[in-house]
């Protein structure tokens, strides 16, 4: 990392993203146990027995930007017993992250990105990942694969209607016949992606999935009957007991909530998912303060002009930091408890902000808040992503990138 501890900054609170877990491991479990945990053989191979739990926190994009072995570490000492993580060279590297750590178990790490080459497939026997296979080219790279106990278990995708990745439920057939064709390999695991539990029907949009994949499980089961199952994302998971209704028992892979984000932010059950902390607070430094006179232009092509005299801080933030060019004269950050309104375009490593509405007399402040904060009048993940047309998702994997302090 190239930058100083002076410049932008992202602060990572690992006890908020403990709580947040025990929370949705709650939420998970509700519906007088609905999600019990299913009892599978051990996804490395052995002869002992493996209790998937209720909930496998995702720590893909490195744990959205709130870096996954430091986060793994945490949720691990405070029960976690499973990871879903993305390509499989970042799976392994969380498998060593967790390995170092002292008294450390070797719990089940899921690669969601599942197999693209041969690399990926030793990467997965050696660290014993347990790789995603949601096409038959898939199952053809590994036929002539040697497989041990590492590469023994795999998880299975279904396309119930995102229709990114996985297996069509018309292919189900064929995708048993290819299994069965490969005796080395153990599915453990059968899983599909909610594509609108976040929005506005979205339970509706969730339950209508839950059918399609509780028919594809149940074909899957005729071959594999211990095979487990997985939906709910961060949204499932706040009505889990909906889609075990439907599927029976199934473990949840919530992401943006365990970091506090809230997937139902701007939709009529945003209270449904307020409960969680916020993971992540990014400053920079204030580098100078200056009054921008009447009728004066700021930065790039002048798109502001003063209408009166006014204070102007310049804060070291900008795009290549992540601090979007999209929050030119939109975008709001804290200072000192005060919004502070982004002015003129955001540039390279800098932005300017409109100080009107800090107090006269006050100390120069040393840092503004882009995003959270100590201030209650903080700029939330969701308020950022929205000035920027993005979501929070993007906001936390990109902003996520600077220094990060653990506090």
């Amino acid at each position: 990392m190239l930058y100083s501890r002076y410049l932008v900054q992202a602060h990572i609170f690992l006890e908020n993203i403990v709580g947040n877990f025990r929370l949705l491991t709650a939420a998970a479990r509700s519906g007088a146990g609905v999600c019990a945990p299913l009892l599978l053989p051990d996804a490395g191979g052995g002869e002992s027995s493996f209790i998937w739990p209720e909930l496998v926190p995702v720590v893909k994009a490195d744990a959205y930007g709130h870096g996954h072995i430091e986060v793994a570490r945490s949720l691990a000492g405070a029960g976690a017993r499973a990871f879903a993580s993305g390509c499989a060279g970042e799976a392994a590297a969380l498998r060593s992250g967790l390995e170092e750590s002292a008294g450390a178990s070797r719990p089940p790490i899921l690669a969601l990105l599942g197999i693209l080459s041969r690399e990926d497939m030793e990467l997965c026997a050696a660290h014993g990942i347990i790789p995603l296979l949601s096409d038959f080219a898939q199952l053809r790279m590994l036929e002539n694969f040697r497989f041990g106990a590492g590469l023994a278990a795999v998880a299975i995708k279904f396309n119930t209607g995102m229709s990114r990745l996985g297996f069509n439920e018309e292919e189900l057939p064929a995708l048993c016949a290819a299994l069965r064709s490969l005796p080395g390999l153990r599915p453990v695991l059968a899983l599909s992606h909610l594509h609108s539990a976040d929005t506005e029907g979205g339970r509706e949009a969730a339950r209508a999935q839950a059918v399609v994949f509780a028919r594809m499980l149940q074909s899957l089961r005729a071959e594999y009957p211990d095979i487990a199952a997985s939906l709910a994302n961060s949204a499932g998971t706040f009505f889990a007991s909906d889609l075990t209704e439907i599927i029976g028992p199934h473990v949840c892979r919530p992401g943006l909530a365990l970091y506090g984000g809230n997937p139902f932010y701007g939709t009529a059950r945003e209270s449904s998912g307020a409960g969680t902390a916020p993971a992540m607070a990014v400053s920079a430094p204030l580098l100078a303060e200056r009054t921008l006179p009447e009728g004066a232009g700021l930065g790039y092509g002048h798109t502001f002009r003063a209408g009166r005299a006014m204070r102007v801080g310049i804060i070291a933030a900008g795009y290549a930091d992540g601090f979007s060019r999209g929050l030119s004269n939109r975008g709001e950050v804290c200072i000192a408890g005060a919004r502070a309104p982004v002015i003129g375009r955001v540039s390279m490593q800098m932005s300017a902000v409109d100080l009107s509405a800090l107090p006269r007399g006050l100390e120069k402040p040393e840092r503004a808040w882009i995003m959270g904060g100590p201030w209650a009048r903080s700029v939330k993940a969701e308020e950022l992503a929205a000035a920027w047309g993005s979501i929070a998702y993007e906001v936390m994997c990109t902003l996520g990138r600077n220094e990060r302090v653990y506090v």
